[in-house]
């Protein structure tokens, strides 16, 4: 008879609590990430702009997770403090945050523009979304978490920005990769307070926002498909695990191979 892998313990979550924000999406990164977290055993609370939320936390209570929903939006500073006291109130700490919220915000237009037809407001708007709202829930949790001595960190970046380029997404572009840079810089100020901060960085992902050329393109990778909102979900789950007790201030790609190769267009190049 077969015994369990030694190290499943790692990766279970039982007992620990954590915060997702970005849930908002049925499809998105953000509530696969929740789902994955609470099947591995942590309480989760999730976080949305809208009340569209409390839809998502129903989900996972009907597959008898221990959930809480809360609706704030993390542009501002004073409604994220108040999410983070939410928490505390409902499950009394968190040891695991993944800093999930960006691109989009429900009730906004966030058109692509390239970098000579963006004014000022344009580009606040995107380093907001896909930056400062890192940055100010980061600043609510990582204090309880270095009282306590124990905590993860995960930031969604993407490969857009730290990596590679699109055309009409400087600001998104700009905002991701300094979130990766922000993620190496906390790990070393952290790490020896008990807290690791990793990232993730997704390539072509299918969700219910993707566009039609997106999941064209994802077509294109070396695996051939875009990926799944559960494959990023399952490693931020290990980032976020004892199995990862060791890794910090890395970004772990999450992209079908996307990046290696120089030849992205249909079929094979020539030879």
């Amino acid at each position: 008879m077969l015994n369990s892998s030694p190290s499943s313990h790692l990766t279970t979550l039982a007992g620990r609590v954590a915060l997702v924000t970005g849930c908002g999406s049925q499809s998105g990164i953000g509530f696969a990430a929740a789902r994955a977290l609470a099947a591995a055993g942590a309480s989760v609370a999730i976080t949305s702009t809208t009340e569209r939320i409390h839809a998502r936390a129903a989900e996972l209570a009907a597959e008898g997770h221990s959930v809480a929903a809360f609706v704030a939006d993390l542009t501002h500073a004073e409604e994220v403090a108040g999410l983070a006291q939410a928490v505390l109130d409902r499950f009394g700490r968190i040891d695991v945050l993944v800093n999930n919220a960006g691109m989009t915000q429900t009730g906004f237009e966030t058109p692509s523009k390239r970098f000579l037809d963006m004014d000022e407001a344009d580009w606040e708007r995107a380093l907001a979304l896909n930056l400062k709202t890192t940055v100010l829930v980061t600043r609510a949790v990582a204090p309880g978490m270095v009282a306590r001595g124990y905590g993860r960190i995960v930031n969604v970046s993407s490969v857009t920005g730290p990596m590679v380029a699109i055309p009409g997404s400087s600001g998104y572009g700009a905002a991701k990769a300094a979130l990766a840079g922000l993620t190496r810089a906390l790990a070393l100020e952290l790490g020896r307070s008990g807290v690791t901060v990793n990232g993730v960085a997704p390539g072509w992902i299918a969700t219910e926002s993707s566009l039609p050329d997106e999941l064209e393109a994802g077509s294109h990778t070396p695996i051939g498909r875009p990926g799944r909102p559960d494959e990023v979900a399952a490693a931020i789950v290990f980032l976020a695990s004892e199995a990862a007790s060791y890794v910090t201030g890395h970004l772990l790609v999450v992209d079908g191979g996307n990046i290696l190769q120089e030849h992205k267009g249909p079929g094979e190049p020539r030879t």
